[in-house]
């Protein structure tokens, strides 16, 4: 290779030698990677287990994080029951559920279960504004059964960190009821220090009612959590941080990140384009 293999650190000492810029760099690294974590976790998390025949299921999962919790709710319609929805989804009848007839079911099944969600977070009612709306057909056949639909969203913590306490009711008239699953568990940093459904305790905090929602329609879910300081919190378009201004500290790190990025970004572009060229020969 012609030339030099770029110089990625300055000769001398590194940019970010200073102390208070080692810290900024690691603190906003710390973060981001507490809250992929966090995501993938709960992402993995949300996995269904198999359908029922003439039931339709329903699970929740909340997942404090530092500046937000996590409301995931799924509604699983069973073999028998899928069928026949899939027959009124399918509204011009060509026997196969399109994309624009699968998220006007979606969209309406959304509306309905966000009224019928009642979220209070430390005193406050909190709307439920769905930020993920997905319908798990498997097949947009008309002719199949059992399908889900997913649903997502965040709600942010004023203040971030610290004690909070959370309190939901689901109203949601679940047809044909059969199994309702409702899971807690905290993110990076953050302890779940009690739950309770209708005056029942359950220490993994997974709670598994039959039939109708019962309690969680009337006493609801009960929950109480702590976000230390490791708790991820980021400032988003979703959670909007308090303003700070950055220290020249921080700003010097961070610029220093960068150009390590982005001069690894430039090896590799001269990697692949080598690769090419040795290919072409």
């Amino acid at each position: 290779m012609r030339g030099s293999p770029p110089q990625w650190i300055p000769a001398g000492q590194p940019p970010w030698h200073d102390a208070a810029m080692r810290l900024s760099v690691l603190r906003a690294t710390l973060v981001l990677a507490s809250l992929v974590a966090a995501l993938v976790g709960a992402v993995t998390a949300d996995a269904h287990v198999a359908p029922a025949v003439g039931d339709n299921n329903r699970y929740l999962k909340i997942t404090p994080l530092g500046d937000r919790v996590r409301l995931a709710y799924t509604v699983f319609y069973g073999e028998v029951p899928g069928a026949e929805m899939r027959r009124a989804i399918d509204a011009n009848h060509d026997g196969a559920i399109s994309d624009s007839e699968s998220q006007a079911f979606g969209g309406t099944l959304a509306a309905e279960i966000a009224a019928a969600v009642v979220l209070t977070i430390d005193g406050a009612v909190r709307p439920v504004a769905w930020s993920q709306v997905v319908v798990g057909l498997g097949t947009p056949q008309v002719a199949a059964g059992a399908f889900s639909v997913d649903l997502v969203a965040w709600l942010c913590l004023a203040p971030p960190r610290g004690a909070h306490a959370v309190l939901l009711r689901d109203h949601y008239p679940l047809a044909r009821p059969g199994e309702t699953e409702v899971v807690v568990e905290g993110g990076p940093g953050v302890a779940i220090d009690a739950t309770q459904i209708g005056g029942a305790v359950d220490e993994a905090h997974d709670y598994k009612l039959v039939g109708p929602s019962g309690a969680l329609d009337t006493e609801g879910l009960a929950l109480r959590f702590t976000a230390g300081d490791r708790a991820a919190v980021v400032s988003d378009a979703v959670c909007r941080g308090p303003t700070r201004a950055l220290s020249t500290g921080a700003i010097a790190g961070a610029a220093a990140a960068t150009a390590v990025v982005l001069a690894a970004a430039v090896t590799l572009v001269r990697l692949v384009r080598l690769v090419r060229r040795r290919r072409r020969s």
